[in-house]
């Protein structure tokens, strides 16, 4: 049986020409395989895995080598310093996203009081998050999928948050007549051609939750008409998008009377984030 040094060796190599994190990915799934943390891996290199461990973790790494995520290999992804329970059921929540989440409590300070909505809220990553910084505030968290959103109510669980309400939704269909000083989302925005879609770990991911339509932008322009609807006065849009779609954003929320628009880089300098005022509602 091969010691935690060897077998890290071996896995990197065997993923090094499937993972662009080889030696992570292995590190990762041998923490998992060991119910351990790292420290403990630099610790006792020359520990010996017995028979079901090496089994376990040569499953894993087979797996990870065709190309499935780490995150649903080990079922949990860390966001925003807090581990998510993730399936195939939820998108894995990504560092860029966190953008999102930071401007969000940047802008709005935690002596106020304020009413948010996150819509598709996947794992509950985005909600959650939130709520953890920000008790007082009243949030709903919508999905259409009914198992995402099991998985995101034991997210909460998990992290003792109490301040969301779990709705399944399309959109704002099932929250009638309410209005929320702040609308959010990372709503699916791949366009259904581009071919990212067939590389890398989006390939396992749920589709309904990537694409939307032949420019990506049909879930955008319907979340920015009925936001509308559902912004108090002076209320604030903000989403995720993808980096080619900061123009579409700019002049879609433009064409409905949006002020303010903000547009944020993400961790590479593209363009990922867009939030805007409402001064008017209808």
């Amino acid at each position: 049986m091969p010691s935690i040094a060897q077998a890290i060796t071996q896995a990197s190599q065997s993923l090094s020409a499937s993972s662009d994190s080889a030696r992570l990915d292995a590190e990762v799934l041998l923490c998992y395989t060991l119910k351990c943390n790292a420290t403990h891996l630099l610790a006792w290199p020359e520990k010996t895995l017995n028979q079901e461990q090496t089994s376990l973790f040569n499953q894993l790494i087979e797996q990870r080598r065709t190309g499935v995520p780490v995150a649903y290999l080990t079922g949990k992804k860390e966001f925003w310093s807090l581990n998510f329970k993730v399936t195939t059921a939820t998108l894995i929540p990504r560092p860029d996203t966190e953008i999102l989440v930071e401007f969000i409590l940047n802008k709005f300070p935690a002596k106020e009081n304020l009413k948010l909505i996150d819509l598709g809220t996947g794992s509950g990553a985005i909600a959650i998050a939130i709520a953890s910084e920000r008790p007082n505030w009243e949030i709903i968290a919508t999905d259409i999928s009914a198992e995402a959103l099991i998985i995101a109510k034991e997210n909460a669980q998990q992290h003792q948050i109490s301040n969301i309400q779990f709705i399944e939704s399309n959109w704002f269909e099932q929250i009638q007549t309410q209005r929320f000083d702040l609308v959010v989302s990372n709503p699916p925005y791949i366009a259904e051609s581009d071919p990212h879609l067939s590389q890398g770990d989006v390939r396992f991911e749920p589709l309904s939750a990537l694409t939307s339509g032949e420019t990506g932008m049909n879930d955008i322009n319907q979340l920015t008409t009925e936001s509308k609807e559902h912004l108090k006065t002076n209320g604030w849009l903000i989403f995720e998008h993808g980096y080619n779609q900061k123009e579409h954003v700019y002049k879609c929320l433009n064409r409905h009377g949006f002020q303010e628009i903000t547009q944020l880089a993400d961790l590479s300098g593209q363009p990922r984030v867009t939030a805007a005022c409402c001064t008017e509602h209808t």
